[in-house]
This record gives C-alpha cells, sequence and structure tokens, in this order.
C-alpha cells in the first residue's frame, strides 16, 4: 500500500513538474539579444540582432510562434587588408516559428518540425536534436531570470555552448548551432520581455525599431581583434563624445569597466591582460546614451 501511495506521488509529482516547465517563448513581448556571423575568409560578416515574437503560424495541427530579427550587419577584417567596410541595417526579416510542448522545443523550418531543446532530460542524459550533435546534461540548478527562478541544464561536454535555459534558450542563441560549425558562430547577449533584460548583459537594448538599435558604428575603430592584451578603440571620426566602456564575458559577468572623461577622446586603450583567453563584449558608450557593441576575442 504505501509502494502504491509512493509510486502515486511520484507519477503526480512528475506530472506537475512537467506542467511547470516554462516554455519558449515565454511571453508574447520575449526578445533576445543574439550575435552570430561567418568568416568568408577575408571578413567576419556580423549580424546583431534582436529576435522578437510577431504572431503565430499553423503546422500539423500544431501552433508555432513567429520569430523575427530586426537589427544591423557589418563586417570586421580579419584577414587584411580587406575591405570589410559593409554595414546596412535590417528589420523584420523572418528567422523562423518555435513552440513548446511537454517540455520540449521545437523549430518549424518552413518544411519540417525539429526538435531544438528538451528540458525534460535528467542529469546522465544526453540531447539529441536538431541544434545538438549529443551534448551531456552535468547537473541541473536555477537562475534568476527578472523576478523568478528557471532551470538551467549544464553540458559537461560542451565546446562553444554550456548550458541552456527553460523559457530562454542556450549560450550560443535560439535556433543556432549549440556546437562548433566551421566559419560559423552565435553568441547569447540578453534575454528581456517588455524592452526590459531579465537575464545575461543587463545594460542590452532590446526595443525594436531602426531608432533604437544603432548597435555598430563605422566611425569607431576598435583592434586589433582578436587581441593578445591590449585592445585600441579610435573614435576620431565620430562626433560623439564617449561616456564609457564596459567589458563583459559570455555569462554577463563584468570584466573591466571604466569612466573614460579624463582619457584621450579621440584614441584610448584597454588592457585584457589580465583576462582568460576567450570570447568578451565590449560595450561603448556615448554622451548621447547611445551605445555599440563589439564581439572581443582574447586570444
Amino acid at each position: 500500500m504505501k509502494k502504491t501511495l509512493l509510486l502515486t506521488s511520484l507519477i503526480f509529482h512528475l506530472i506537475l513538474s512537467g506542467q511547470n516547465i516554462i516554455p519558449i517563448p515565454a511571453d508574447s513581448t520575449s526578445q533576445w539579444r543574439i550575435l552570430r556571423g561567418y568568416n568568408d575568409g577575408v571578413c567576419a560578416n556580423m549580424y546583431n540582432s534582436i529576435y522578437y515574437v510577431d504572431g503565430t503560424i499553423i503546422h500539423n495541427g500544431k501552433e508555432f510562434y513567429k520569430i523575427y530579427e530586426t537589427g544591423e550587419f557589418y563586417q570586421e577584417v580579419i584577414n587584411p587588408p580587406g575591405p570589410c567596410d559593409e554595414t546596412y541595417n535590417y528589420n523584420g526579416e523572418y528567422r523562423g516559428a518555435i513552440r513548446t510542448e511537454n517540455g520540449k522545443t521545437y523549430q518549424f523550418n518552413g518544411n519540417e518540425e525539429n526538435l531544438l531543446m528538451d528540458f525534460t532530460l535528467n542529469v546522465g542524459d544526453t540531447l539529441f536534436s536538431y541544434i545538438s550533435p549529443g551534448l551531456i546534461i552535468a547537473s541541473i540548478d536555477s537562475v534568476l531570470v527578472g523576478d523568478e527562478y528557471r532551470k538551467r541544464f549544464n553540458f559537461s561536454n560542451g565546446d562553444i555552448c554550456n548550458w541552456m535555459i527553460e523559457g530562454i534558450g542556450h549560450e550560443t542563441g535560439l535556433f543556432e548551432p549549440m556546437s562548433i560549425i566551421l566559419e560559423f558562430a552565435s553568441e547569447f547577449i540578453c534575454y528581456g520581455e517588455n524592452n526590459i533584460p531579465l537575464y545575461g548583459d543587463s545594460n542590452c537594448i532590446l526595443n525594436v525599431g531602426y531608432e533604437n538599435i544603432s548597435f555598430q558604428n563605422n566611425n569607431v575603430i576598435i583592434y586589433p581583434n582578436p587581441t593578445s592584451g591590449k585592445l585600441t578603440i579610435n573614435v576620431s571620426k565620430s562626433k560623439k563624445g564617449i561616456r564609457s566602456y564596459l567589458i563583459t564575458d559570455i555569462c554577463g559577468k563584468i570584466v573591466l569597466n571604466n569612466n573614460i572623461e579624463s582619457l584621450n577622446k579621440n584614441d584610448f586603450e584597454i588592457n585584457l591582460g589580465n583576462c582568460k583567453s576567450g570570447v568578451y563584449l565590449l560595450s561603448v558608450n556615448f554622451n548621447n546614451n547611445e551605445t555599440i557593441y563589439r564581439k572581443i576575442i582574447k586570444k
């Protein structure tokens, strides 16, 4: 009798846990800042995007939320001399459709439905999906997203993607691959709702619209990138004065920050010598409250 009651209680708990899994998208106002790009041998071609929800689509009787992106394309030289100076804004570009059912998140690419993430997995399980080649769950903990805690699944064998979070996505994005793909890279910057960042870089911009998403500026030159230590930021062609800069790691932890009122307004240097090798996000804030972002690689 006791065993029956225990089994019934366990089944009830499992059902309740499944119902409590926060879906993707968690809200009709969900937004993601994601940086992705590819290397064509001469230039790094970067898309600094805001993903957002706009409408639904029905496929095989299932409702998917349509995800669009707004942002800015820009280039950086990886093999001199370039040129790598193309830049343009894009708005309302369709990125894909997504839904979550019974703790599993699926993508509809227009032809077929594919599993992206599975938030019903336990420690020791392996995630095989359209974007995961076989990431193993090492541990499960929780992180604060806004005013609520959400489950974080930590991988033991991730090379570039070390976690996924219910209701949000994973370390390298939303639709983006969770493993190394030749000549392609992506990075999750932040997640928010109603234009308010809730997880990741708390200073990131989530407003959808050209007037609010000036991520990059060709008048600002940042070099060398990748860098082995020192990073120079030149703003001699910019008419905007710089107020401060901030460097965070891929988890949003502040690594360096400084008010630069006392520094040369045209040329200043940041020393990353004490930082570990890896990917960082540099944000430069101007006096008019505009902010630009650049992905920095420390060798």
